[in-house]
């Protein structure tokens, strides 16, 4: 699903649904523990996290340590491999 579709529904959780993505988010920012000063990591990221975690639990995912995992995988960086070219398109 696309990110517009996903947002225009409405889902439900559940208590143990919540706990669920309670505990992912909680494991995500633990695991980004060390990046950060003693404040912990700014509302961005938190945020950032939060909206992954909703996202892979609306598609139905609610195991807490992949939705963590996906979560950090969505939020880690991505390396320039690609060059766009004269024509605008990318080579590898």
């Amino acid at each position: 699903m696309t990110e517009k579709l996903l947002a225009s529904r409405q889902y439900v959780f559940g208590p143990t649904d919540i706990c669920a993505m309670q505990a992912a988010l909680e494991s995500a920012l633990g695991a980004l523990a060390f990046s950060f000063t003693k404040e912990g990591p700014d509302s961005m990221t938190r945020e950032e996290l939060a909206r992954a975690i909703l996202r892979y639990a609306a598609r139905g995912e609610l195991n807490p340590g992949r939705l963590s995992a996906r979560a950090l995988h969505d939020l880690a960086p991505r390396p320039a491999y690609w060059v766009a070219t004269r024509d605008d398109r990318l080579t590898a």
